[in-house]
């Protein structure tokens, strides 16, 4: 029987045009241009999910308090006189809240004079209030500790938080009924936003107390309301 003449060896050079199996410049180019397009997608679908977990954040806490408010109604028959000029900004105005809403300092201890209550004289923990929701300004990070310096804050990081209440008793809150509706900042800063009537009707919102805060805080339709 004849032999079977051997096969040539394969040869190991790369085909014309390839550099050793890498990518070409064209190749290279539509990867970039590839992950430029899901970038394109995929950033501001985060920022806004992100957006939307940080508002429902904000109306949670609001609803809170507000429903806090609303026990400390039931339980002594008047709303308490919070914050400064129709809004929570400083740290006496966070002391204040929590001690009466809480029935504790922010950081969980006794409260020494029952006149620093305002009006919680059985120490009624109405609402509980985390360590997320301090924010101190002298610490590295914001974290809290508890010194008289921290301010209440939303879920944007907002220290500033619009708060009305209906003092007339008629079960709607409306401008005017609780002093002017002020104008909140956001944590960029600047001159804020307020409720305007888009937000506030003239004919009011029934409810008890409103929270309000500004949200992102680039434009009014960033404000986060505890009513819608």
């Amino acid at each position: 029987m004849k032999a079977c003449p051997p096969r040539p060896a394969r040869s190991l050079r790369p085909a014309p045009g390839r550099c050793g199996g890498g990518f070409t410049l064209i190749e290279l180019l539509a990867v970039i241009a590839v992950i430029g397009v899901l970038s394109a997608i995929l950033v501001p679908t985060v920022g806004a999910a992100r957006t939307a977990a940080w508002k429902s954040k904000s109306q949670v806490q609001f609803a809170q308090w507000a429903a806090a408010m609303e026990q400390f109604r039931q339980e002594y028959g008047y709303y308490p006189e919070l914050g400064t000029n129709g809004k929570l900004a400083t740290p006496a105005d966070t002391i204040g809240f929590v001690r009466t809403l809480g029935g504790c300092n922010p950081d969980g201890s006794a409260v020494a004079a029952a006149a620093d209550l305002n009006g919680n004289t059985k120490r009624i923990a109405f609402c509980a209030f985390p360590e997320a929701d301090f924010f101190d300004p002298d610490r590295v990070g914001g974290t809290a500790d508890f010194n008289g310096n921290e301010l209440l804050r939303d879920g944007f990081g907002n220290t500033e938080i619009g708060l009305m209440v209906d003092r007339n008793g008629d079960g709607i809150v409306k401008s005017g009924d609780d002093g002017a509706v002020v104008a909140v900042a956001g944590v960029s800063g600047g001159a804020g936003f307020a409720p305007g009537e888009a937000e506030l009707p003239v004919a009011g919102v029934r409810a008890g107390v409103l929270f309000y805060s500004a949200g992102r805080g680039t434009c009014q339709a960033d404000l986060v309301l505890s009513w819608r």
